[in-house]
């Protein structure tokens, strides 16, 4: 499924306060990578959701993403991998939601 996906980071606004800026919007495909919830260490579920973006698409991690239908998924950490398939550089970027 192709979205427009916007990515938006995490900045300091002023003392200890943190919000979130749009970075900027990109098309990506994603898909579920299981049908169920995980469970984590708090007792709270989330689904893990890979995305694809192109090459030159500016995800770290801990950014937040948002689709077209206000869902949003934290990039979580060791989940931006640059991959290459001939000459088609992209990335895989995994999500939790």
């Amino acid at each position: 499924m192709t979205n427009e996906i916007v990515i938006a980071r995490r900045v300091t606004t002023s003392g200890m306060k943190l919000a979130y800026t749009t970075v900027t919007s990109v098309k990506a495909n994603f898909q579920p990578l299981s049908t169920r919830n995980s469970q984590n260490f708090d007792g709270s579920f989330n689904k893990t959701i890979r995305f694809y973006f192109p090459g030159d698409a500016g995800v770290q991690e801990g950014d937040r993403l948002r689709d077209t239908n206000s869902n949003f998924y934290t990039v979580v950490t060791g989940g931006v991998n640059r991959r290459t398939h001939g000459s088609i550089d992209f990335l895989i970027v995994d999500t939790e939601k």
